[in-house]
This record gives C-alpha cells, sequence and structure tokens, in this order.
C-alpha cells in the first residue's frame, strides 16, 4: 500500500522542502558560475604563457583591435559578476539546507554533497580557463 503525504510526519515534509530549495539554489549557482567562467575564457584573460600582458608577468589579455576592447571589458565584467553572483547563491544554499528543526544526517549530507560538488566543478573549470595559455595570432 502507497503511503500518503498526509501520513507523513510534518518534520519530514519540512525537510524535504529544505533539501529540495538547497539543491535548486545550488543547481542555479553552479549553471552561473559556469557561465562566469565561459565568459573569462571567452574574453580572452589567463594567467598562463608568453604574451603581453597588463604589467608584466600577471594577467595576460589577448590583444586585439581596438573595436574589440569594449567587448572584452564586457565579457570579463559579466564573467566576474557571474562569480560573485554563483558565491552568493551557494552559501545562501547551506543555511536554506541546514536551517530548521534538528536537520537530520541525509539532510546535512544531501546539502554538503552538492554545494561540494558546485565548488569543484565552477573552482575546477575556472582553473582550467585561468591556466590555459592565450593563442598568440
Amino acid at each position: 500500500m502507497a503511503r500518503r503525504w498526509d501520513d507523513v510526519p510534518v518534520a519530514w515534509q519540512y525537510g524535504a522542502v529544505r533539501i529540495v530549495g538547497s539543491v535548486s539554489l545550488a543547481i542555479a549557482a553552479t549553471i552561473i558560475g559556469l557561465f562566469g567562467n565561459l565568459m573569462l575564457g571567452a574574453a580572452g584573460l589567463s594567467l598562463a604563457g608568453p604574451g603581453l600582458s597588463w604589467a608584466g608577468p600577471g594577467v595576460t589579455v589577448i590583444e586585439y583591435s581596438d573595436s574589440d576592447d569594449t567587448e572584452r571589458a564586457i565579457g570579463i565584467g559579466m564573467g566576474i559578476i557571474a562569480l560573485v553572483v554563483w558565491l552568493v547563491l551557494l552559501l545562501s544554499a547551506v543555511p536554506v539546507g541546514l536551517r530548521g528543526d534538528r536537520p537530520t544526517r541525509e539532510r546535512r549530507a544531501t546539502v554538503w554533497s552538492v554545494v561540494g560538488l558546485s565548488l569543484v566543478l565552477v573552482l575546477g573549470m575556472l582553473i582550467a580557463v585561468l591556466a590555459t595559455p592565450p593563442p598568440l595570432y
């Protein structure tokens, strides 16, 4: 016989809603963080390789014509803003999932697993994007 939702204790329902909310926030944060990395990579931002840099060794930006400078600045700005939004959403996923009446072990494990997976994905892609040397045209 299938259990009806009315037969489930209210505390379990409340915990399930918190898990769904936390996982949803973490998924949205991950998508936004990956978009930010994509924008930084498309803007030609790199911390590796030879090339023209702003102040000696450091941040390398591919030199294009002057008409592309505005587009590059917009891409870098969008990437940085997206990574800040990713961090805020990811940090807000933790209290959403862990607050309430005595979070269960399953709820804690789910929240920290999803947050950890988002951290690994976004920071791993950020490292890959910044470690890729820019092409020399």
